[in-house]
């Protein structure tokens, strides 16, 4: 189980890197006149990528508790 750590905490730091992105982008356009559909754009893009993110992590789990291994290791 251990060696299902990394991976898992790996795909939660990418889930928080995407939504300070979004987060920090759509503060950054809200602040400009005229620009705060742009900002929106990037808080949605930033929500689409976490919820790809929970379902892929969801599925990845899924895989650990049924034992399949990894097989990233072939490339």
């Amino acid at each position: 189980m251990k060696r299902y750590v990394a991976p898992v905490l790996s795909a939660l730091a990418a889930g928080i890197i995407i939504a300070a992105f979004g987060v920090f982008y759509f503060v950054i356009f809200r602040k400009i006149p005229g620009a705060s559909i742009i900002g929106l754009l990037f808080a949605a893009l930033a929500l689409i990528g976490l919820g790809v993110l929970a379902a892929v992590l969801i599925q990845r789990i899924r895989e650990i508790k049924r034992g399949e291994d990894d097989d990233l290791g072939k490339y």
